[in-house]
């Protein structure tokens, strides 16, 4: 059975180009399309797609209106197709928060040759999009107080590694909003995400998180208490300098820019037994294998379990080749985190 989806987009020929992008693979239908937020909404009622790719900027109601009431209603899987997703990351990543599985982002210019470009990726996020089930769109955990937590004498030599792609920014927020703010530990998140997105994914971040959250620099400290997002389009890694641990950055041709794998087998070498790794929810296997050589170096590993990922991807090949310690819902990683920064306290 064909994917069924339905294209949500204010102009005619980009309803159109999407329809004909989706249907060049056979194993997508495109049932209905629609002109806006409320002609969407009417339109999935009646044709009930499994999949909806969404514009933000529509008259009468937009995106962001529109998904939010789509949530309220019955959750579909959503993927975000708009060029503002360049001009203005902070409502893509709005998007993404209120429960839309991925974006494409539409090229900025308008010859019909350019848009095509964007053919391969939107397929293949739309058929990854199909296989997310409703229930996980709509469970993502309510943030509640964080609680007091005891981290005294906890050694501050210790770091935590997190790496996300689809679905990352939404389990993020949830992670960081949950952590304190007396955390002893330094943190370095790698998310897949372009790089016009990299500031307001930081600054979003910042905005729900007790600690300080800043896009890594070249030569940044890690300090306990800070996160610090790794850029797109580099690699991110650490070195011991000066006797202090900080950031280097690198120039790559990989095809994930940044590397959660990169950045985990960096922190391995450095940190060995005093890092932590954590592995959200993505498509692929990014980051198993750097998991698994924070674990052969005497970590801890933390992989989300596939009741709360959006996509179940990365953190099932880390669990299939054995770099993981604790498999968990998204919920209880929090406290997992206060339970292992316990157990070093108890080392010492």
């Amino acid at each position: 059975m064909a994917i069924t989806v339905l294209v949500v987009d204010d102009s005619a020929f980009m309803r159109q180009l999407i329809k004909q992008m989706l249907e060049s693979d056979p194993g997508i239908k495109v049932v209905a399309v629609a002109t806006d937020g409320i002609d969407a909404l009417n339109k999935i009622d009646f044709y009930r797609p499994q999949v909806v790719t969404l514009d933000l900027e529509m008259p009468r109601m937009d995106g962001l209106t529109m998904l939010a009431e789509l949530m309220r209603r019955h959750p579909l899987p959503v993927v975000v197709v708009s060029s503002i997703a360049v001009e203005g990351g902070e409502q893509t990543l709005q998007a993404l928060e209120l429960g839309a599985v991925d974006f494409v982002t539409k090229p900025v210019a308008k010859p019909s040759q350019e848009l095509w470009q964007i053919q391969d990726e939107l397929v293949l996020k739309v058929k990854a999009a199909a296989e997310v089930r409703p229930e996980i769109i709509e469970q993502l955990p309510v943030a509640e107080p964080v609680p007091e937590q005891d981290f005294d004498n906890v050694p501050s030599t210790g770091i935590v590694v997190v790496g996300a792609s689809t679905g990352g920014p939404r389990a993020l927020r949830y992670l960081l909003s949950q952590i304190p703010p007396d955390f002893p530990w330094g943190m370095i998140i790698a998310q897949h995400i372009p790089a016009e997105f990299t500031q307001s994914f930081a600054a979003r971040l910042g905005s729900l998180s007790a600690l300080k959250v800043k896009v890594a620099e070249e030569n940044d400290e890690v300090r306990p208490g800070q996160v610090l997002v790794a850029p797109s389009g580099l690699q991110t890694g650490v070195v011991r300098k000066d006797g202090k641990t900080r950031i280097k950055l690198e120039q790559s041709d990989a095809i994930y820019r940044p590397s959660v794998d990169y950045l985990f087998n960096s922190v391995a070498a450095v940190y060995k037994e005093n890092t932590v790794g954590v592995l959200l929810t993505g498509m692929g296997a990014d980051g198993a294998y750097g998991l698994k050589l924070i674990k052969e170096a005497g970590g801890i590993t933390i992989a989300e379990a596939a009741t709360s990922c959006v996509i179940y991807g990365m953190p099932r090949v880390a669990a299939e080749i054995g770099a993981v310690h604790y498999q968990l819902p998204l919920a209880e990683i929090p406290k997992c985190l206060s339970s292992v920064l316990a157990r070093y306290k108890q080392k010492q």
